[in-house]
């Protein structure tokens, strides 16, 4: 028997040391690099990708494989050929070695208002002026525009842990009865108003958040799309259908749509960086429903539950299972004037092949209002993270004067919330405070936009 077992590890070891030495062993190489690292291509279009390794002459098989052949396919010799709008990532891979090449597909160039953002406050700008939403004290948070003109907004209720949705009927009408209240939702930074075939109007929004240290609800987990109801004041966490996305444990789920598109837009973050995952509208409705479990802390403020952790099981779709057209994400910017991201997230909007970027903060000084602008900024991406229209500033916000001017604030806040894109026009959210009381008044920006260069 001992003379079996030692027979079967000589074998054993035999094989392990004609393996381990075979022609098949990889070659030492130090470096893998591409001829280029992004590619702009149309369909039908083909670009010869080259590999180069150091030792040059190592000569080396390389793996050549595409994150995406809808959008862009690679043959075995690095010949990359455009299939269908949208991004893709490339790579050659010999052992640990690896190198990546984006790929886009654009349908269309972006519009681009960098030119006229950088006009100065006017009447003009002005879709909407200082509407007094359901919670005269707090801001707003985020808006839509609907097909029939109704202009949709979110805000964070006073009692922290409620997030109103408000409907007013047009440009500069109060909303005050027309307001749906849900709880332990979210912070409502971004929503999408839907008009369905059904004769409804859903909102998408943010969902299943936890209450942080400051007693406000962030950090969540999943998006609902949820149809509106004035008056309705009893869905706690989540509602309608239910979207999750929790790649790497990214949280802060926010979404844009462009229905005409049919392009969904989920934003997240973690770790001070900011992500974006672009998916086919249809496709992620198709998805199957199946149960998602979510762990959340909830209560603890005045008028509110008692805190706890509360497990919830929800049949929701899952968006890790759904085909990514396009991911891209970047740290938070350390120079204000040229970095972006060094301002807050106050939204972001997809508009066929590209992600619109808002950032900004208000600054408020009732003494001295001229030593201090409130800053805003739109930067344009495509799909794989490519700066297709720079970092522009919004003048208007930062125009002491045109903000007086236009009665919108005296003290110079004028916080950037949320922005839209429709039928060629930009539109910005914008909350004030007039410095003679504590109440905050939503503002819509407007601008035409002309196709980039």
């Amino acid at each position: 028997m001992k003379r079996y077992l030692f027979a079967t590890l000589l074998l054993a070891t035999t094989f392990l040391m004609t393996a381990g030495c075979s022609s098949d062993d990889p070659t030492q190489i130090t470096s893998l690099k591409l001829n280029r690292s992004e590619l702009v291509l149309l369909p039908g279009e083909t670009f010869q990708l080259e590999a180069t390794t150091r030792p040059a002459d190592a000569g080396v098989p390389i793996a050549w494989s595409s994150s995406n052949e809808l959008v862009a396919t690679v043959s075995g010799q690095g010949l990359v050929t455009g299939v269908g709008y949208g991004a893709a990532i490339v790579t050659a891979r010999y052992g640990s070695y690896s190198a990546r090449c984006s790929i886009t597909l654009n349908s269309e160039q972006p519009w681009d208002a960098s030119q006229a953002l950088a006009a100065p406050m006017t009447a003009d700008r002005l879709y909407s002026k200082n509407v007094l939403l359901y919670a005269n004290r707090r801001i707003m948070q985020g808006f839509d525009i609907a097909d029939d003109g109704s202009i949709y907004y979110s805000q964070v209720g006073s009692d922290g842990y409620t997030l109103n949705i408000c409907r007013a009927a047009g440009p500069n009408l109060p909303a005050e009865s027309e307001v749906m209240i849900l709880k332990h939702f979210g912070h409502g930074t971004q929503i999408v108003a839907e008009q369905a075939s059904d004769g409804k109007t859903y909102i998408w929004l943010n969902s299943n958040a936890s209450v942080d240290d400051t007693g406000e609800y962030g950090n969540n987990w999943s998006i609902s799309r949820v149809e509106f109801i004035p008056g309705m004041s009893d869905a706690d966490g989540y509602a309608g259908d239910t979207f999750f996305l929790n790649k790497e444990s990214q949280y802060d789920q926010q979404v844009a749509i462009d229905f005409d598109a049919r392009r969904l837009l989920v934003g997240s973050r973690k770790s001070g960086v900011r992500y974006f995952w672009i998916f086919d509208l249809d496709e992620a409705l198709a998805l199957p429903l199946k149960e998602m479990t979510v762990t959340v802390t909830v209560g603890g403020g005045a008028g509110d539950v008692a805190k706890q952790t509360v497990e919830r099981k929800i049949m929701g779709r899952d968006l890790n299972d759904c085909r990514v057209l396009g991911s891209f994400s970047f740290p938070a910017g350390t120079d204000k004037e040229h970095d972006v991201y060094s301002y807050s997230h106050q939204g972001h909007e997809i508009c066929g092949d590209y992600v619109y970027f808002y950032e900004g903060n208000a600054v408020e000084n009732t003494d001295a209002p001229d030593t201090f602008q409130s800053k805003a900024y739109v930067t344009v991406f495509n799909y794989n993270g490519r700066i297709v229209v720079p970092r522009t500033e919004v003048a208007a916000i930062a125009d002491l004067k045109g903000l007086a001017a236009e009665g919108l604030t005296t003290s110079g806040y004028a916080e950037a919330e949320s922005l839209k894109l429709k039928n060629g026009r930009l539109y910005l959210g914008l909350c004030c405070r007039d410095g003679s009381s504590s109440n905050r008044y939503a503002n819509i920006l407007v601008y035409d936009c002309v196709m980039a260069e």
